[in-house]
């Protein structure tokens, strides 16, 4: 191999590492592209949870616009409230021994 040959050869090599780097490590390259990728799919999975979480609280309008009973167990369950003919019975707590 001759000098010129040599010194091609060389060239060659340090252009082709060169382009595999820019691809690869470069702006808008492959692990770019990978991590979009798994950002994508992060996104993906967000989104299916919300879909559910929304389609849940759809289902909870839905009973409270036309359950009465679901309307009530909320009333009662989250907001304290009692009918007007119920008595309210409330015990004092009991003091813990320390020991």
């Amino acid at each position: 191999m001759t000098t010129m040959q040599k010194i091609v050869f060389v060239t060659g090599i340090v252009l082709l590492f060169s382009f595999l780097f820019v691809i690869g490590l470069g702006d808008r390259g492959a692990v770019d592209l990978y991590q979009l990728h798994l950002r994508k799919v992060g996104l993906g999975k967000s989104n299916l949870d919300l879909e559910n979480k929304n389609r849940a609280l759809r289902h909870i309008i839905e009973r409270l616009k036309n359950d009465r009973e679901f309307v009530e167990y909320i009333a009662r369950t989250e907001l304290g409230m009692v009918r007007e003919d119920e008595v309210v019975v409330i015990h004092p707590r009991r003091k813990q021994r320390r020991n």
